[in-house]
């Protein structure tokens, strides 16, 4: 099972956005320790399995576990996996073992690391950056040497070469790949060798003798200098233990740690080692480091499968201290992300939320604070100090606008909320998505006006009625009829609108454009600023009655209550409800009939970017996974193993935990 349950189970997780004592701390000479002891401080990302059977028959025991077992599914899961690689490989990640190679062999942990040595002015070194695999197999060494020989009769057959070396007393398998690039900057090698009982492999040597010294002791893996002694490694992880107050602590079946800024250089100086040209272009990671985001110091988190009546738990712990701010910057992004306290006394979700929604989110944060810090780091990025106020005096000022916008955002209160819905009959529209934004109490009907007349101002749309609601339309799939070239513009919108990224997502898919709402419908009504991308779902909105709100389902209910039982609401900023099946069904529809190329969610144009491959010489992209024979009725053959997610962010001085579950159908 292994790999491909793993990533069913972490397609569920990355939808919604799903140890003991998972602290790093001293362990005794007698004890083996776990890879964040041996890997150097200079890990920029980390993810362990502390037990592979483990976590396998925890799989077997979930709902997914059982939907992956469908002989029905076998050919899709099996070509996925192969596009997935072939995919990974042409990302520059490669490497000759995979998780699930293990799947047999009774191993201890297995982690896979990412390592960044040195940078300067920003940039990776070339040749310094390095993955790291750790697989503890003492209980089954004869079987490690086993996995070993057969990938090694692989790699032969691929023409790799193979040389012994001795380090520190040690046998070293390194093995030279073969290149047909000849742009290529690194040539791949790996480094393989058994000590102690650990499988340790890595692409880079330095890297390598860093690794193998300390799982050789001759450096004492307790003293600092390894990822296990660094501060908000440390501190984030403690921050995921697997229980509520009073409970006996789970063992995670996963854990997980990324440093932000440097895993974005290591990703990047894996892509450009296999770019035939180096592309120029802006350093939006620095200009964003020097306005102060790096107040993020780490990300970190804890899952575990089938605990507790639970299909998951899992927690996500962004570490951020607001009381150790490095300098204003820092400081100043820490009060853009300051997200205000829910107030218990209102609903959440509010009860304009419809009961048929596949997805629900809903925060709180200061917009006019928010307004106030961006000016800066809005600049960074135009290189021209002041900017921003020029343009807020802009559009205030210039008679085809007449906007003021610090004006519009105080007339926002401090909740949004996010819904999304599938419609059916399945198709490219099916997908509904809303924002409600909270409205200051009370708001004349002069200022309703001007909010109204500010937007179509500001979007060039088209006023019409709807449901006795002014409603402004914005369709940038269709031209504007009697537009005047010479009137004031900025180019169909906005300077600081979202544009569109061409080819974001990359892969398959010919470089589609993505943009969430191709087209928008804007309405003020119960107290809210609504932005749709469907006229008649807006309607749906804006006339539904309260008794059809989510608040008053069961499955929601059952979620709040679970969720409950983990967090401080008092503390929490956010919360996010899903159901599975209903979010996965337009997409499951779309990879059957071979139409993913064509999705126009986020989500879809992921998996389109993996599953599908442009065949060039103008042949639209073909989804390259085995659909034949994927079950016709979703709900019958795979809805029924799909349950909900949710979770809740709490605000800690340290920075934002969040802690969620996937309940059963």
């Amino acid at each position: 099972m292994g790999l491909r349950t793993i990533a069913l189970l972490v397609s569920v997780v990355l939808i919604s956005m799903g140890c003991a004592n998972s602290e790093a701390v001293a362990q005794q000479d007698d004890a083996r320790f776990s890879s964040e002891y041996y890997l150097p401080a200079n890990t920029r990302a980390w993810v362990s399995i502390p037990n592979l059977q483990t976590l396998n028959k925890h799989l077997d025991a979930s709902q997914m576990g059982q939907l992956a077992k469908d002989p029905n599914l076998k050919p899709f899961i099996d070509s996925a996996r192969k596009q997935m690689r072939k995919w990974m490989e042409e990302k520059g990640v490669k490497f000759e073992f995979s998780i699930e190679d293990f799947d047999d062999i009774d191993t201890g942990e297995i982690s896979i690391a990412g390592v960044l040595p040195k940078a300067v002015g920003g940039q990776a070194v070339a040749g310094s950056h390095g993955i790291v695999l750790m697989a503890d197999g003492s209980k089954d060494l004869d079987a490690v040497k086993e996995l070993i020989k057969r990938v090694e009769g692989q790699l032969q057959k691929r023409g790799a070469t193979k040389e012994m070396l001795e380090i520190n007393g040690i046998a070293v398998t390194k093995w030279q790949y073969p290149e047909t690039r000849k742009w290529v900057k690194r040539k791949k090698v790996s480094y393989q060798a058994i000590v102690d009982g650990w499988f340790l492999v890595s692409d880079n040597d330095e890297i390598f003798r860093q690794v193998l010294r300390r799982v050789m002791k001759l450096v004492d893996p307790n003293v600092a200098g390894n990822l296990a002694s660094q501060e908000s490694f440390k501190y984030a992880l403690s921050r995921c233990t697997l229980n509520n107050e009073g409970e006996e602590k789970v063992a995670a079946d996963v854990r997980w740690f990324v440093e932000p800024f440097g895993y974005v250089k290591l990703a990047r100086a894996i892509e450009i080692e296999n770019e035939p040209v180096k592309k120029m272009e802006d350093d939006w990671t620095a200009v964003l480091a020097a306005n102060g985001l790096k107040a993020i110091r780490s990300v970190a988190g804890a899952a575990t499968i089938a605990t507790n009546d639970k299909e998951a738990l899992f927690r996500l712990f962004v570490h951020a201290p607001k009381d150790k701010t490095r300098d204003a910057a820092e400081a100043r992004m820490l009060s853009i992300l300051d997200f205000a306290p829910i107030d218990r006394s209102e609903t959440v979700p509010p009860k304009w939320v419809p009961k048929s929604i596949s997805g629900s989110f809903t925060a709180q944060w200061d917009f006019s604070k928010a307004l106030a810090g961006v000016g800066p780091i809005v600049d960074s990025f135009l290189k021209e100090e002041g900017a921003f106020q020029d343009l807020l005096d802009t559009v205030k000022n210039e008679p085809g606008f007449r906007v003021d916008i610090p004006k519009l955002v105080g007339q926002l209160d401090k909740r949004f909320t996010i819904i999304s819905e599938t419609e059916k009959p399945l198709g490219l529209e099916s997908e509904k998505l809303a924002i409600g934004i909270q409205l200051v109490d009370p708001m004349s009907e002069a200022d309703v006006e001007n909010m109204i007349g500010s937007i179509e101002r500001a979007i060039r749309g088209k006023r019409i009625d709807l449901a006795g609601f002014a409603v402004i339309v914005d369709d940038r799939t269709e031209e504007v009829e009697g537009e005047d070239e010479d009137d004031f513009d900025f180019e169909g919108g906005l300077p600081f609108e979202e544009e569109e990224d061409e080819g974001k997502f990359g892969g398959g898919g010919g470089g589609q454009n993505f943009a969430l709402f191709e087209k928008k419908y804007i309405a003020i009504a119960k107290g809210h600023l609504f932005i749709c991308n469907d006229k008649d779902y807006l309607k749906k909105l804006l006339t539904s009655k309260d008794d059809e709100s989510l608040e008053g389902q069961p499955d929601f209910i059952a979620m709040r209550d679970e969720l409950s039982k983990y967090v401080d609401l008092k503390k929490v900023r956010a919360t996010r409800f899903g159901r599975i099946d209903k979010v996965l069904e337009l997409n499951y529809d779309m990879i059957k009939k071979g139409e993913l190329a064509n999705s126009k969610s986020l989500l879809g144009k992921a998996a389109n970017a993996i599953l599908t491959e442009d065949l060039g010489d103008g042949k639209p992209p073909e989804i390259q996974v085995d659909v034949s024979k994927l079950p016709d009725d979703f709900e019958s053959a795979i809805a029924k193993y799909l349950g909900t997610i949710g979770w809740m962010t709490e605000n800690e001085v340290g920075g934002w935990r969040i802690t969620g579950c996937v309940l059963k159908k």
